[in-house]
This record gives structure tokens, C-alpha cells and sequence, in this order.
């Protein structure tokens, strides 16, 4: 969540600054599309934070399966095991 919240974060701020830079004339300094451009690596970023969050919480929903699932078999051979002691 830090990669994808910091990548938007320095994105906006760099993207602020680049619509609010203008030459000697008065006119913008750059294009919408250079503004796009420039924060190309940051949307890269953003896209490996993202995918780290869904990756998380497929995790999670695999765990809560498993865990509703259970395996009493497993549960047999534990008290079997600490009884034959």
C-alpha cells in the first residue's frame, strides 16, 4: 500500500507543478501529453503496489478457506498421536 499511495502522492505533486509552469510568453511549458508522459513511472508503481494488494488478499481469502474448510482428519491423528504417549 506505502509503493502505491507514495507513487500516486509524488505523481500529483509533480503533475501540479508541470501544469503550473509557464515560459517567458505566458503560455503552459508543457503539453497535457508530456505531463502523461513524465508520470509514466509512477503508474508503473502504482501498478506493482496494486498488485501486491490484490495478491494479499487473495492470500487472505485462500487462508479463510482453509480455515473454514479444515481437516478433521488432522485433528484425529493429533489427539491419536498425543494419546498414545
Amino acid at each position: 500500500i506505502v509503493l502505491y499511495i507514495t507513487a500516486m502522492w509524488i505523481s500529483g505533486i509533480m503533475q501540479g507543478l508541470m501544469w503550473r509552469a509557464y515560459d517567458s510568453l505566458g503560455f503552459l511549458q508543457y503539453s497535457f501529453i508530456e505531463t502523461v508522459e513524465a508520470m509514466h513511472p509512477y503508474y508503473v508503481i502504482r501498478a506493482m503496489g496494486g498488485f501486491l494488494f490484490v495478491l494479499g488478499s487473495l492470500v487472505m481469502v485462500y487462508n479463510v478457506y482453509k480455515t473454514i474448510k479444515g481437516d478433521v482428519a488432522d485433528e484425529a491423528y493429533a489427539s491419536a498421536a498425543s494419546g498414545a504417549r
